[in-house]
């Protein structure tokens, strides 16, 4: 149950944050705005979802990951039904980042949740599956977009999204349960009878009280665990890795319907290459999950980006040939969302359930405060007379590095697990004199 509704929750983030790229053709000729001015909208939804990751997602730590995931879907209900009405670019602008705000809350929580709930043997597969739900929302998006822009205009998508956002509102309410890890390490409360209540739901024993919780486990803060000794180098390779990798994402996400229109003068034309690299998204996210029941998250993922950087170099080369861009935008969505799917399957593993969300939380938030750029900038190198094409090659640049930076990862974690050196394992098994 945990794990559907949030599959379902991030099928709404991801139709409500794809909606604004779908809507830019139509909206930038009803208000006659200029590229900045696009790219700084296309980027407000973007500068929330940063701002809830690192501000609101910590909150799941300390609060529940149930209670987080509720506020954050009405935060996001406000923010759709707010765009609806908006009357000027600054408005929507101001409620795009409300909507940002909720499902940068919402996002990096769900990942949690759903990490917690799988196995420890099917993580990867489970967790790409979830991915999924991203870019099937961002899909949907488009097919609604298509047939309702042009007779209903642009307002027309935010009013489905946020009748969609209120129905998960209600259902999440009902039936969203509480992490087990949470309630196991924070202990809110009611912990035990919350405990033994999902524990009956999935046929395990009741317990008569709450296990012993180790000594560094009750002492270690959140912040202090991901940035310990200890963990602080993979923290950091993560960030930086997951940062490129979004920055890329979402330049191509919110941009490539935009530039495909304007090189073919055909607005629809351009909604489709974004329905087909979305959907090149879904498919991404189960070959992922597909992969991770044989081979290791970690090395898909430092293969997944590797590829992707080669599909922004082709997709620079072929996009005016539009059969052939087709069949790259399709491979371009698969991996940089497998990508996605990656992240969010090696992260957990990482950090304890303690700081799991905080962790997670400010992976996702840094990482988007970097991507926000990506649109804005965009925005500054087409005025500027940028060749469509060259804006591909540069993001290629970073997904090479988000690939370097898991390899690195990889590299410390080995380190961390190799056996001690054989003098010291000389030293502790000589007798005592």
């Amino acid at each position: 149950m945990a794990i559907a509704i949030a599959l379902t929750l991030i099928l709404i983030d991801g139709f409500d944050v794809a909606v604004m790229a779908y809507a830019a053709p139509s909206l930038s000729k009803a208000w006659a705005l200029d590229p900045v001015t696009l790219g700084f909208l296309l980027s407000a939804s973007l500068f929330g979802m940063a701002a809830g990751s690192i501000f609101l997602t910590p909150l799941a730590d300390r609060i529940g990951r149930r209670r987080l995931a509720l506020i954050s879907l009405i935060i996001i209900s406000i923010g759709m039904v707010l765009s609806i009405f908006s009357a000027d670019a600054m408005q929507l602008m101001a409620f795009r980042i409300i909507t940002g705000l909720g499902v940068g809350g919402m996002m990096a929580n769900l990942n949690v949740l759903v990490s917690e709930y799988a196995s420890d043997k099917r993580r990867g597969t489970i967790i790409g599956i979830y991915a999924a739900g991203y870019p099937i929302g961002a899909t949907v998006g488009g097919l609604v977009a298509a047939p309702l822009i042009p007779p209903f205009g642009w307002h027309s998508v935010f009013v489905v999204g946020a009748a969609l956002t209120v129905l998960m509102l209600t259902i999440s309410w009902r039936f969203l349960p509480e992490s087990l890890d949470y309630l196991l390490t924070r202990r809110p409360e009611g912990a035990l009878l919350k405990i033994n209540g999902i524990l009956a739901k999935i046929g395990r024993p009741s317990l008569s009280e709450l296990p012993a919780l180790p000594a560094a486990v009750r002492q270690q803060s959140a912040v202090a665990e991901i940035l310990s000794r200890a963990t602080c180098f993979r923290t950091v390779a993560l960030w930086i890795g997951y940062a490129c990798l979004v920055a890329a994402y979402y330049f191509a996400n919110t941009w490539t319907p935009k530039i495909v229109a304007a090189a073919s003068g055909n607005d629809t034309l351009g909604v489709t290459i974004g329905v087909i690299a979305n959907a090149g998204g879904i498919l991404g996210c189960f070959i992922f999950s597909g992969l991770a029941i044989k081979y290791r998250s970690r090395p898909l993922l430092v293969w997944a980006l590797g590829a992707a950087a080669v599909a922004y170099l082709l997709f620079g080369v072929v996009f005016t040939q539009i059969g052939v861009a087709v069949v790259v935008a399709l491979f371009l969505g698969i991996l940089t969302t497998a990508g996605i799917a990656g992240f969010y399957a090696v992260a957990p593993d990482i950090y304890t359930a303690r700081a799991r969300a905080t962790g997670i939380g400010w992976m996702i938030g840094l990482g988007r405060l970097v991507s926000i750029i990506a649109p804005i900038m965009v925005g500054y190198l087409i005025s500027g007379g940028w060749q469509p094409e060259k804006i591909f090659f540069l993001f290629a640049i970073p997904l090479a590095a988000a690939a370097l930076c898991i390899v690195a990862l990889g590299v410390s974690l080995k380190r961390a697990q190799s056996p001690a050196p054989a003098t010291e394992s000389v030293a502790r098994s000589a007798p005592a004199i």
